[in-house]
């Protein structure tokens, strides 16, 4: 079975590498006198470097496997690097080195010489992260590194909810009312399809331009144009009810089926919604890309000649 690359790691770990990159910046920022001799600052900084490193660890040794590399924690960066075609092997040696040095308790590294060793090549991890995504892109032609089995997988739970939704509903509102079994497998179906759903959002966001958000992820994609503004009050009203499940357990049952019954058959249509959009985005990328090869297959053409 041919093993594939699970992009959410990938996305995960270089967003974790990201976060630590631009601490360490922060820090080292302060000077190196600063550093020296402010002993929290170190510890912020051997915390944040572990945390760099660790997060490019994880995604080299899931695509040491997807790819058939023999490694070993001291040497899979490296072989990796090879295999993306990174630039510098022999700096990211050296980095390498440097950090298990650091990391040895037998050995001694002097503040002086950590800050002077990060100054230098804090820009190792970004350059590397860079060309092993790169380097995803180009082999898997996943240009905007979308992780289509999460995708699946959360379309699966939204449906499934609803369809959960629909049994527990159609007992009527009495019995709904009188048994917790109806009503709190009720508030658990929806908080599972709401939040299946706001993943896809979350996921998707940024790969259609969206920078920031946060609870009003789906809300965003509307005044992105993503979903159509006709959904706009009914994913504020999904996004309310699923805030105020989770604020409180104790809700009064009438107004909660109603809202159910309101809200349920809206799902799989903003679903549609997203996933017509994300077809056109995927069919403009293709298209951008035929045109690029194009382009440079004519350029290789006119050297030729």
């Amino acid at each position: 079975m041919e093993k594939k690359i699970n992009i959410s790691l990938l996305l995960e770990s270089f967003h974790n590498l990201e976060k630590a990159y631009v601490d360490l910046k922060k820090l080292l920022s302060l000077g190196k006198e600063e550093f020296v001799k402010n002993k929290l600052i170190q510890d912020k900084v051997r915390v944040d470097f572990n945390l760099a490193f660790e997060s490019c660890m994880r995604p080299c040794r899931h695509l040491s496997v997807v790819f058939g590399l023999k490694t070993s924690s001291k040497d899979c960066l490296v072989k990796l690097g090879e295999k993306v075609g990174y630039e510098d092997l022999e700096t990211l040696q050296a980095f390498i080195d440097f950090y298990f040095k650091y990391r040895d308790l037998k050995e001694t590294v002097q503040p002086e010489e950590l800050y002077d060793f990060l100054e230098k090549n804090l820009h190792v991890f970004k350059d590397y992260a860079k060309a092993v995504v790169e380097y995803v892109k180009q082999t898997t032609g996943n240009y905007l590194l979308i992780d289509f089995e999460l995708l699946k997988e959360k379309a699966r739970f939204v449906k499934d909810s609803v369809n959960k939704i629909n049994f527990v509903l159609s007992v009527g509102l009495e019995e709904f009312k009188k048994k917790p079994m109806y009503h709190d497998r009720a508030k658990y179906f929806y908080q599972v399809a709401y939040d299946s759903l706001f993943d896809i959002c979350k996921h998707l966001a940024p790969k259609f331009g969206i920078k920031k958000f946060g609870d009003d992820c789906l809300l965003k994609m509307v005044e992105g144009g993503i979903i159509s503004p006709q959904y706009y009050p009914v994913l504020l009203k999904m996004m309310n009810l699923k805030n105020k499940l989770i604020s409180t357990w104790d809700i009064d049952l009438e107004n909660l089926y109603k809202e159910l019954m309101e809200l349920k058959d809206h799902f799989e249509p903003v679903l549609k919604e997203i996933s017509s959009s994300l077809k056109s985005l995927l069919d403009k990328i293709a298209s951008h890309q035929k045109q690029l090869q194009q382009n440079s297959q004519g350029q290789g053409k006119d050297q030729r000649e």
